[in-house]
């Protein structure tokens, strides 16, 4: 179903016979003669055959037998070819113009235009068009299905300008439409999610229809917001904004028009109470947009020649964040920031924007992210020069987090030395009973210190989070908890040269 190639064609003959002006393929003639071919007709008469009447009579003869059949699949297989061959889809060329300075006419440009059809032949769609493609049938699905109203369609296919966006009772915050854009394609609502079905799998030969395969597609109607740049700027960009929305927004979460503060304040009472939920997704949801588009999240980029060893997908690092106070300080600074048009400031634990030795402003990079934010386990970042309790606190840590996982390699290796029938060692040699009775009352110990470091965190964090929205002041026993814990916080504003400054 490739369409033809048609161009306007006079023929003039020699026997004075008036000439005669008919669109003829200049490219897809074999298949136009083998239809001609199956339907009885000489091609060479087709130009000729002026019949209206007796064409549109033979058109009604083969509807009514179509519909007298009921059954496409009981329709006769001889009216079944003609009705294929009667119609197949075109494309008319109507004009040319030739580039400055060249002398080509129509008829060599036209076969220029052949022959890079046969020479070079299309490519496949890249994965970027198919999901274009993939996303715009979505919405077309559920508009047509009249789940959301055609406004609502408009707004998250990319089609209204922030002006009109505001007077239809939507957001101009990009970041808005991308969390409604990902929350429509994640939804697991049956309705919505059998229109997602229908329009993929009926546009692809997709039979899975997966977590990922849907944020990939809802992450090419996220694009539509950034402005046009160079192409290469602009792929990177989409490459990495794919794998910006966590899997966790796949849960339940709604995604709506409240203000940075109020959904920031929202997600801080989710993780004081150590339940990040529907609030830190639909923050996690909006920030991805700001910090992707602005290159202070990035996507792997290898370990050559760059300072980000940690190979986590912006995703990753952002449900990271999203999981911590600190972190969701940082996603609303972020909300804040793109609203005023600028990059994202770091800021501490406590949501403060940290500025350098000149009283600078400090922009956040994907270096510092990763390092402040690193993988459950890791422990706090290293600091290069302690100089109070918190900070060589944070460094002990790091180090017993590196300790752990170098047991846990260690146990791995023990595992996997191997008999001579194939078997591990272990399992029929063993190990000494002392040194296991050793090994196993050291980790015992540690297994029962873990939980009260983790209360203790908790009630620091809390005490903080209450402090700085005023929702109590009294609960003075656990604030001296926490102070004999967390004796010497940082309060130093200190920051490496290397930090980006606003």
């Amino acid at each position: 179903m490739t369409e033809v190639w048609l161009a306007a064609t006079t023929f003039q003959h020699e026997d004075n016979t008036p000439g005669v002006t008919v669109p003829v393929t200049v490219e897809g003639s074999s298949r136009v003669t083998c239809a001609h071919d199956l339907l009885d007709i000489r091609s060479a008469d087709v130009p000729y055959i002026r019949d209206t009447a007796k064409l549109r009579s033979h058109i009604r003869k083969l509807n009514e037998t179509i519909t007298t059949a009921g059954d496409p699949a009981q329709v006769d297989p001889e009216v079944a070819v003609t009705v294929r061959c009667e119609w197949l889809p075109a494309l008319l060329l109507v004009g040319f113009e030739p580039h400055d300075g060249t002398t080509a006419d129509f008829g060599v440009a036209v076969k220029s235009l052949v022959a890079l059809r046969h020479v070079d032949s299309p490519k496949p769609w890249g994965e970027a068009a198919e999901n274009e493609a993939l996303a715009d049938a979505v919405v077309d699905e559920i508009e047509r299905r009249q789940l959301i109203t055609t406004n609502r369609a408009g707004w998250l296919r990319g089609a209204l300008t922030p002006d009109q966006a505001v007077a239809a009772g939507f957001s101009d915050d990009p970041s808005v439409r991308a969390a409604a854009i990902v929350r429509l394609f994640a939804e697991r609502d049956q309705s919505i999610h059998a229109a997602v079905r229908v329009a993929i799998t009926g546009q692809s030969t997709r039979k899975n229809i997966t977590t990922k395969l849907l944020l990939d597609v809802a992450s090419s109607l996220v694009m539509r917001s950034v402005s046009e740049e160079d192409s290469r700027k602009r792929e990177r960009m989409r490459k990495y904004l794919r794998s910006a929305f966590p899997g966790e927004l796949a849960k339940e979460w709604q995604a709506t028009f409240r203000g940075a503060e109020e959904l920031a304040q929202a997600a801080l009472e989710e993780v004081a109470k150590g339940e990040p939920d529907v609030a830190t997704r639909e923050l996690a949801a909006r920030s991805a947009y700001p910090l992707v588009v602005s290159g202070q999240l990035t996507g792997d980029r290898g370990s050559s020649n760059n300072d980000q060893p940690d190979r986590r997908h912006p995703g990753e690092v952002i449900d990271r964040m999203r999981s911590t106070l600190h972190g969701v300080h940082q996603l609303k600074q972020t909300l804040l920031d793109s609203s005023m048009g600028r990059r994202a400031r770091k800021v501490d634990e406590t949501g403060q924007i940290t500025q350098n030795d000149d009283g600078r402003d400090i922009l956040v990079t994907d270096a510092n992210l990763r390092c402040t934010f690193p993988p459950a386990g890791e422990g706090p970042p290293l600091t290069p020069a302690p100089r109070n309790a918190a900070e060589i606190l944070g460094n002990a840590l790091h180090d017993l987090a590196i300790s752990i996982q170098a047991v846990e390699g260690a146990v791995k290796v023990v595992e996997a030395v191997r008999a001579d029938d194939g078997t591990r060692a272990v399992d029929s040699l063993g190990a000494d009973r002392a040194d296991c009775e050793a090994w196993r009352s050291i980790l015992q110990d540690v297994l029962f210190k873990l939980p009260v470091w983790q209360q203790r965190s908790a009630q620091r964090h809390g005490i903080l989070i209450e402090d700085a929205y005023g929702l109590d002041a009294n609960r003075d026993e656990e604030r001296e908890d926490s102070d004999d814990a967390f004796d010497g916080e940082p309060t130093d504003k200190d920051t490496p040269a290397s930090d980006e400054v606003a």
